[in-house]
Formats: structure tokens, sequence, C-alpha cells
């Protein structure tokens, strides 16, 4: 059977509980196997740059779900 995975993109300039929330949220409401989180490098919705450097960005990523078996 396939799995049902989900993307979620966004800037993640910090990443925060809002978002962590809101994955876990669509796992259980959609039966997710796992969300995929990617970082974009720039937001569509906002004129300024992100103030954290893109490779901080995937750290705090990375740290923000470490332990969460169905995010990557």
């Amino acid at each position: 059977m396939p799995k049902k995975i989900g993307i979620y993109g966004g800037t993640f300039d910090p990443i925060h509980h809002g978002h962590l929330i809101l994955a876990r949220e669509a796992v259980e409401s959609l039966g997710l196997d796992k969300v995929i989180f990617v970082p974009a490098a720039i937001s569509p919705h906002k004129m300024a740059r992100t103030a954290a450097a893109q490779e901080i960005r995937v750290e705090m990523l990375q740290v923000a779900v470490e332990g969460e078996a169905r995010f990557t």
C-alpha cells in the first residue's frame, strides 16, 4: 500500500510550536505516514529576506523535528 506523505513548506524563520502543531494535526486528520519539512529560501508572502541564514534554519528545523518519528 502506498504511503501518504505531506510536504510542509515555509521559511521556518524560526520554526515554532505552531508549525509543529499544524504538522501533527495533518498527520492525525489526514492519516499521513510522514511529513517532510521543506525550508524555502524566500517567503512568497513577505518582501523582506529571512533573518537567519539558510544553514541555521535547516539546523533549527532538524532540532525541532528530532524525536518525531513521522517528521523529516
